[in-house]
């Protein structure tokens, strides 16, 4: 039984996080130089293993946070859902952009389970459902 997603409900997702430096402008609008601050980033930062391989680093775990608006079927073609997508760093700070997105009903299941790729967080390699053997497990909760 799939897990049935609900209208109006938000979801939230364990989702990998690392700092980057970015160039800000200053708070002084005298100062002649650009800012440099810190600020968390979804995702992983990618590390050359070798010539031809590489892994995914996190530095900590956030939350993604999907709220569905809509699901409708059109017709003879998959049913859609229609939801906005923010991040919650590390530290709690909310952000994201308010934009609608739309995605298939399936697919939107599967960005529930997480980060799609193996990453290594605290010097432990954290796999995602499909790879741990997870999916069929979280197929029968659903």
């Amino acid at each position: 039984m799939k897990q049935e997603i609900e209208i109006g409900k938000t979801y939230s997702v364990s989702y990998p996080f690392f700092t980057e430096e970015v160039e800000l402008p200053p708070y002084d609008p005298e100062a002649t130089q650009m800012q440099m601050v810190k600020s968390w980033r979804p995702g992983v930062e990618w590390e050359q293993d070798d010539e031809y391989a590489a892994h995914g680093v996190a530095e900590a775990l956030g939350e993604m946070l999907l709220t569905v608006v809509d699901i409708h079927k059109p017709g003879r073609f998959p049913t859609r859902v229609f939801y906005t997508r923010q991040w919650k760093d590390p530290n709690g700070k909310v952000f994201g952009k308010a934009g609608l997105r739309i995605t298939t009903l399936d697919a939107f299941r599967r960005r529930l389970r997480g980060y799609m790729h193996e990453f290594w967080l605290d010097g432990e390699k954290q796999p995602n459902a499909d790879v741990t053997g997870l999916a069929p497990l979280l197929e029968e909760m659903k």
